[in-house]
């Protein structure tokens, strides 16, 4: 027997051992080749090679290219050969863009996009622009929203972002029942509410919006309201939203759980914990939380509250970023936070609401200023975001009231002169406008403008009022109107914009303070509003006839 042969017999049982059970042409074929045409960046890629392919694998790929918003086109070609099969990724990169100009059509939502000027865009961030508009119409009661983005390139690597909004029926919520063993009157329950409150003012109803965002804030806050009474196993849930058209019924189940007896006065009040915080921001501390312990026993729930406080920080370096047209020196006028001196927080909002009273830009707020704090020097940087208002701008305005009355009808277009000089003479923080007046007699003589003149035109220079400028600002020049109205308005602007803040005193600077509330099986928190002003009627009145003055005597 040659030996040939029996090296064929020998072969025939490994054979038969190492034969898979399905045949080779039904098996995977071997990635052979992976190649991305196109970009030469790196591409991260699951898709390998030696790896057997797999299609779900390649769309996955395809899915993490797209999200990374560098590429306008992908296509996948595969190639299958006797050795393996070959995977060729086809991309195109999009172009590197800027935003020009953000347009949302139609601008009556009042939407205001974290995108800005200037800002890094893309396909994708387009579509997060779109996806915001939509959640923030969601919030304002139009469930049913859709926003529509298109994305145009033009000169100098720009891009202008157009938004289209389509925001479908607005729902509001007209009734809301409570259900269960409540414990407490209904009518304490409602006045908890505040994104789902309904205000009255003389004999209408001012009925709140729709949106999941506020039903789960208000449950929150029913909530806080049994854990401050001692109801600490509260369960608060939605039972049924019921919708008609435009109308939602909702009705929310209680479970107040076991009443545990308390010390008196075992709960910190919330005016103690607002001054604790307070006094905390007057020593440049950022960082401060407050946290109630819950020890529930047989007779009683024994209370332990735990105050966090952080290290004190000074001023760094403020930096504005958006103020194209506006010099740093007047923006910093308008602070009340020097650096250098103890970060005081409520010195920061207080400064943003003063950048807000120089109506230079869109709103500012908390989230517009980033703090970026060291530990270890205890300095803490300020960077400001601001969004220019256009330069130009229309308005037609009519009387509060009888023209008799209010004085005049007006249009009007204005622009604000170009960035040139500095201080008193800084040319942007002008507008010049043209404007075209009807009036009829008016009851207060001192609004009769010139003469019985029907119709005025008026050409008129303007400084806005700013709170850093001061009596500085809030003048204009236009010798059509006479010096009598221009003095009136000069000397109504600076009353009032100077009493409107000491009515409003810190209402609306005073931010929410969350008390956490723990123990065994207990998990919460107990929400502080912001105490009202002294006398917080009579200022609300005043500060409404304060403003219907300045109306009046605007021209």
């Amino acid at each position: 027997m040659s030996v040939s042969f029996l090296l064929f017999l020998m072969a025939l049982p490994i054979t038969a051992v190492t034969e898979p059970a399905e045949s080779s042409a039904s098996a995977a074929p071997t990635i052979q080749s992976v190649t991305v045409q196109g970009t030469h960046r790196y591409v991260a890629l699951v898709t390998q090679v030696g790896q057997p392919y797999n299609a779900g694998t390649v769309e996955q790929d395809v899915r993490a290219l797209w999200r990374t918003g560098r590429f306008e086109d992908i296509q996948v070609d595969t190639q299958t050969g006797f050795i393996g099969t070959s995977v060729l990724f086809r991309v195109a990169e999009a172009p590197e863009l800027r935003l020009r100009k953000l347009v949302v059509e139609p601008s009556t939502y009042g939407l205001h996009l974290s995108l800005r000027e200037g800002s890094p865009l893309n396909r994708l961030g387009a579509q997060a622009a779109a996806l915001e508009a939509k959640r923030i119409l969601n919030t304002q009661g139009y469930p049913n929203a859709n926003v529509d983005y298109e994305l145009t390139p033009v000169e100098d690597g720009k891009a202008d972002l157009r938004l289209t909004v389509k925001p479908g029926e607005r729902l509001r919520v007209s009734d809301i029942q409570f259900l269960g063993d409540l414990r407490m009157q209904p009518q304490a329950l409602r006045e908890s509410l505040r994104a789902l409150h309904t205000r009255r003012i003389l004999a209408w109803r001012l009925l709140p919006t729709y949106s999941p965002e506020a039903v789960e804030s208000d449950l929150a806050r029913i909530r806080s309201l049994y854990f401050s009474k001692g109801y600490f196993d509260a369960s608060v849930r939605v039972e049924e939203t019921a919708v008609d058209r435009k109308d939602a019924r909702i009705s929310l189940r209680i479970e107040p759980g076991r009443l545990y007896p308390l010390a008196r006065d075992a709960l910190p009040t919330c005016p103690c914990l607002f001054a604790a915080r307070r006094a905390a921001e007057r020593e440049g501390i950022l960082d401060f939380a407050a946290s109630v312990h819950i020890q529930p026993t047989e007779n009683r729930a024994d209370v332990n509250l735990n105050i966090q406080r952080g290290r004190p920080y000074r001023v760094g370096r403020i930096t504005f970023i958006g103020n194209h047209h506006y010099s740093d020196a007047t923006l910093r006028r308008n602070l009340v936070l020097d650096e250098g001196q103890l970060f005081d927080e409520m010195l920061l909002r207080k400064s943003l609401a003063r950048l807000n009273g120089t109506g230079l830009f869109e709103t500012v707020n908390e989230n517009n200023a980033v703090v970026h704090s060291d530990a270890a020097t205890g300095i803490a940087d300020i960077v400001i975001q601001l969004t220019e208002h256009k330069r130009g701008a229309w308005r037609l305005s009519g009387p509060a009231g009888p023209p008799s009355l209010a004085g005049p009808l007006e249009a009007s277009i204005s622009s604000r002169l170009p960035p040139w000089g500095a201080g008193l003479f800084e040319l942007s923080t002008y507008a010049a406008s043209v404007s075209m007046y009807a009036f009829a007699h008016p009851l207060l003589p001192l609004l009769a403008m010139s003469g019985k003149r029907r119709l005025l035109p008026v050409l008129a220079l303007q400084r806005p009022f700013s709170p850093g400028e001061g009596w500085r600002s809030g003048f204009s020049f236009a010798p059509q109107l006479g010096w009598r109205a221009l003095g009136l308005s000069y000397g109504v602007t600076q009353t009032e914009q100077r009493l409107l803040p000491l009515l409003s005193g810190d209402r609306g600077l005073v931010p929410e303070l969350t008390v956490t509330v723990e123990g065994p099986g207990i998990e919460g928190a107990i929400l502080c509003d912001p105490p009202p002003p002294r006398f917080a009627k009579a200022r609300s009145a005043a500060g409404i006839a304060l403003r219907f003055a300045g109306a009046l005597a605007a021209f």
